[in-house]
């Protein structure tokens, strides 16, 4: 029945190999998780970066003798903003993707933390906009047409919340879609 040239290797790996207990992740998915966790951490550092450079702002302000009201207001403004910006990276883990399991929890805690970074980031936008209402109202209107400039500083900001509450939206499907396959994991795990 068997001759000599037959190749039994195949057969004899499938019978000693011992099937893996878990899935595997998709490749695709784990690329987009360390892309996402790139893309979060270097955000951070960018509005981080941009909190110290609006306080060296505030400072420069203070030492040129700037009004009160407009130096108070980009002072609780920065605050405002990097307290939100903390906020928002709060509980973030590090990569995980050892199991399927532990790949949805990361992915899970991505979306939330990109919901909260869209939600903080309306919340910047609109303390934005109260800071330019002050500014507008302490600017002398000698001094050139600030108005023009402000208005369309309100007009990007306007366009900037409608690009956070997209990403909030998108943020809460993936939260859904990941919470179902992590029950759909949980429920076939024996």
């Amino acid at each position: 029945m068997t001759r000599p040239d037959d190749d039994w290797t195949d057969l004899t790996q499938a019978w000693t190999e011992t099937p893996d207990p878990e899935p595997r992740l998709d490749a695709g998915f784990i690329r987009s998780l360390r892309r996402r966790d790139r893309l979060a951490r270097l955000n951070f550092w960018v509005e981080m970066g941009g909190g110290v450079v609006v306080l060296g702002i505030v400072g420069w302000g203070a030492y040129r003798g700037l009004p009160l009201a407009p130096l108070a207001a980009g002072l609780v403004f920065v605050l405002a903003a990097l307290g939100l910006t903390f906020w928002a990276r709060r509980d973030h883990p590090g990569l995980l993707t050892e199991t399927p399991q532990a790949g949805l929890r990361f992915a899970l805690g991505q979306a939330r933390t990109g919901y909260r970074w869209a939600l903080s980031g309306v919340a910047i936008s609109v303390a934005a906009m109260i800071f330019l209402g002050v500014i507008q109202t302490t600017v002398d209107p000698a001094r050139g047409p600030a108005g023009a400039v402000i208005a369309g500083m309100f007009v990007f900001l306007v366009i900037c919340i409608g690009y956070y509450l997209r990403h909030a939206r998108r943020c809460r499907h993936r939260m859904a879609a990941h919470r179902a396959a992590l029950e759909a994991l949980e429920m076939d795990a024996p």
